[in-house]
């Protein structure tokens, strides 16, 4: 595994791109933490099957074997820990404001590659390499684009969000409101620091300016963010990737189970999903850990908890759902969880304040209930107990999904096609 060393492009072009050969995914992790760094991993061995030079930099280990042993993926990896888990509490303030290590080798690496035959693609970046590291590859000269996972770009919380009171964030990012809102997810204390880091990106820097382009992975989340963004800043709509080979349609009317995945953190709203299975006494199945997992036992014991899963033993518990719940009270950017259910038959119940009602029709492959209220999850949830409603949804999920899905190969074809329109 490569620390920082410069890499020598390869010589000649490929087929799909002359002028294109080589392609930097920046990331803050190696290893799979949630959705997004799954979409990462995933473009990172697709580009190398399409012939391109892939490189991977990442701040935090260790590097997941999917990638290390690609041979068409270099791997940089600087082994450096998360900001939340770095025990020295003054350097992780530091480092998260500006990551001067993590700046430096991400240009130790881009200075032996030919701006005009490069692109530089940046996911995830305030977790461990900090607003510093897209800075430093749009100074070198290099195209770099940012794809949207979240709104830390203009929001100092990431979300659009109040977390301690549980509703979106009127104001207006870093203005006299912002300031004087405690939103943060954590405690009071964080919000000086993401002010402070807000401000270094926006204002000091003003890194929107300096992106080549940005990514957004729903027109909701382009329509949320844009208004917050210089105007002349350019945004382009790419869904998001579902990795999921076609399977076979799953039978519902035989599955009685309500199954939430992902973290089981308030933001992503397993508790109202506790509270609508107390209600129905339906079963439930939360797939994932995290902070929240005690309070749902309280609230919910009946429930089956699975802890977190490899993808193989995910896909078996999503196949054995009545429906799929995604009851997130923040505005999502997305949904990808919610794309998978669709992807193999299994309606979805989402919340309407989410992405997801992009591609969650209410009636027709899911349901959309009313963002943060538990009667009205439970009430579709009831709903979907009756086997011709179920089953009518589901195969329209799996139809509508499989006439135009989010797969792989549609997702790079796009981002080539993206690529290609940036000038140097």
């Amino acid at each position: 595994m490569n620390t920082g060393a410069a890499i020598t492009p390869p010589t000649g072009a490929v087929s799909n791109g002359p002028r294109l050969r080589t392609i930097v995914l920046v990331n803050d992790a190696a290893f799979v933490r949630g959705g997004a760094d799954r979409i990462v991993f995933d473009c990172a061995a697709g580009f190398a099957a399409r012939g391109y030079q892939v490189v991977l930099f990442a701040a935090m280990g260790p590097v997941t074997p999917e990638l290390s042993e690609n041979p068409g993926i270099e791997v940089i990896c600087l082994e450096a820990p998360g900001l939340l888990a770095d025990k020295n509490r003054v350097g992780a303030f530091l480092r998260g404001v500006w990551n001067r290590s993590a700046a430096a080798a991400l240009r130790r690496v881009l200075a032996g590659l030919n701006p005009a035959e490069t692109m530089v693609h940046v996911h995830l970046y305030m977790g461990a390499l900090s607003p510093s590291v897209p800075d430093a590859a749009a100074r070198m000269g290099f195209r770099t684009v940012l794809t949207l996972h979240d709104y830390f770009l203009t929001c100092p919380n990431g979300a659009y969000f109040i977390f301690p009171h549980d509703h979106v964030c009127p104001h207006t990012p870093l203005g006299a409101g912002c300031l004087s809102t405690n939103c943060d997810s954590r405690t009071r204390l964080h919000k000086p620091w993401r002010v402070l880091r807000g401000i270094v990106q926006n204002k000091v820097i003003d890194l929107p300016r300096k992106l080549t382009a940005l990514i957004a992975v729903s027109e909701i989340s382009r329509q949320t963010i844009q208004p917050h963004l210089p105007k002349d800043v350019r945004i382009e709509v790419i869904p998001n990737v579902v990795s999921t080979p076609q399977p076979l349609r799953v039978d519902v009317t035989a599955n009685r189970a309500y199954v939430f995945s992902g973290r089981l953190e308030k933001y992503k709203g397993p508790q109202l999903l506790a509270q609508a299975g107390a209600a129905t006494a339906l079963p439930v199945v939360y797939c994932g850990t995290g902070p929240m997992e005690a309070e749902l036992r309280q609230l919910l014991p009946q429930a089956r908890y699975t802890g977190w899963l490899q993808r193989a033993a995910l896909e078996t518990e999503l196949r054995a759902a009545r429906a799929f719940v995604f009851p997130s009270i923040v505005p999502e950017t997305f949904g990808l969880s919610a794309a998978e259910a669709l992807a193999h038959g299994i309606p979805v119940i989402a919340s309407s304040g989410t992405a997801a009602r992009e591609f969650v029709q209410d009636g027709v492959n899911g349901l959309l209930f009313e963002p943060g209220s538990v009667t009205d999850l439970a009430a579709k949830m009831r709903l979907l107990a009756d086997p011709a409603l179920a089953a009518r949804l589901g195969e329209n999920a799996y139809n509508g999904y499989w006439a135009n899905p989010f797969s792989l190969d549609r997702h790079l074809d796009r981002l080539e096609a993206f690529y290609a329109s940036l000038s140097v």
